[in-house]
């Protein structure tokens, strides 16, 4: 959706309200409290009174946005701000763009992306399957780090290990690993992908007896210069790999290791919903899903 005409139709509280109560209740409020259906409409306040629990209530309930004291344009603008971005946006530039302090914007991220993270999809066909590093050079780290820590100079250890699994023109499931080991990476992609599907990976050991489980599983030795046999490849996911470290190096710059899963999920949602004409609508009702509610 465009940002102009997110503004259109969403530029008040009571056209976020009313567009988020026909997404989660339909024609008729229901109670969160005890799941009634008898209640009347206090539209002074936007809320609505139940006549079984004699509670009041408003659409917010139970949801990502409940007791905030933003207005819900803001939240609809920032979404589409993010959805739009497709190698991120800073805090920084939320912040300015719509009009709040930088922590009111980085609260806003933190809680748009975990209503990104759609769980582990049941990838089919082709998956391509690769791990990347996040994390900056080791020249750059303070040499305190570096003696504790005891890093080897050539070595990833002092970087965050990600795995990524992509579905050939479909989506992709990305899952932060505490160490790139096969008894880590194994179990993820057991989960995650169909036993029917063909695997396509490099010669990284972790991957090893996966064809055993898998209907094939292709591997290119990259240091053979094997990049491709026949349509088995893994450009798509190396071009996953090249967005998330543009967005690292472009916008954030800095990503802890305890917040990387939310910026990937975030990267993820986007990619999955790219041909999605519909991946404003999808992502509100995420944020109306009662599982985000203790975010």
């Amino acid at each position: 959706m465009e940002i102009l005409e997110t503004i259109k139709k969403y530029g008040t509280q009571e056209q976020c309200v009313r567009y988020l109560e026909k997404t989660r209740w339909g024609d008729k409020a229901v109670c969160p409290y005890c799941s009634s259906e008898r209640s009347s409409n206090r539209k002074d306040v936007l809320r609505h009174k139940c006549h079984d629990c004699n509670r009041s209530f408003s659409v917010l309930i139970g949801t990502i946005m409940e007791a905030t004291k933003l207005p819900l344009p803001k939240w609809f603008l920032a979404m589409n701000l993010i959805l739009n971005a497709k190698k991120g946006i800073s805090s920084l530039q939320l912040a300015r763009d719509i009009g709040v302090n930088k922590n009111t914007a980085w609260y806003l991220q933190k809680r748009i992306r975990q209503a990104m993270d759609e769980g582990d999809s049941i990838l089919r066909g082709i998956i391509e399957t690769d791990e990347s590093y996040v994390g900056g050079s080791l020249v750059n780290k303070h040499k305190k780090h570096k003696e504790i820590k005891g890093y080897n100079k050539c070595g990833m250890e002092h970087k965050t290990p990600v795995l990524g699994m992509l579905q050939r023109k479909g989506k992709i499931v990305v899952r932060v690993l505490n160490k790139a080991f096969g008894k880590e990476i194994k179990p993820i992609m057991k989960k995650s992908i169909s036993k029917e599907s063909d695997l396509v990976t490099d010669g990284f050991g972790g991957y090893k007896d996966l064809g055993e489980y898998f209907n094939q599983h292709i591997i290119l030795n990259h240091s053979k210069k094997i990049r491709r046999i026949g349509e088995y490849h893994t450009n798509s996911i190396e071009g996953f790999w090249s967005m998330l470290k543009r967005a690292i190096m472009g916008q954030y710059h800095k990503i802890s290791p305890e917040h990387l899963q939310e910026y990937l999920n975030e990267l993820a949602f986007k990619y999955n919903h790219r041909n999605n004409g519909y991946a404003f609508e999808t992502l509100v009702k995420n944020c109306l899903k009662p599982k985000y509610a203790s975010i």
